[in-house]
């Protein structure tokens, strides 16, 4: 399966917007941005706000740049792969 996960570009990550997603509606993902981009990865129903830790897949910074922005798409893509086996 090649699911494609939509993220926004890096101008609305400049702004300091914060984003969530998730694939499948339970591979769930948010992408914080600061000097770097923080982002998490849950599984299950509930937002990252309600979930235990042991639903906490992994955690990740990247550069905050562009470039970080794609590393970080591919890495969550991948992330979800490795869940699905």
């Amino acid at each position: 399966m090649n699911k494609k996960i939509t993220i926004p570009g890096f101008t609305y990550f400049s702004e300091k917007n914060i984003y969530s997603g998730s694939i499948n509606q339970v591979f769930n993902f948010k992408i914080y941005p600061g000097e770097k981009f923080n982002v998490v990865l849950w599984s299950g129903w509930k937002c990252l706000d309600k979930t235990p830790e042991e639903n906490i897949i992994d955690k990740k910074d990247f550069e905050f740049n562009s470039d970080g922005l794609e590393e970080l798409t591919a890495w969550i893509y991948d992330k979800y792969t490795e869940t699905q086996k």
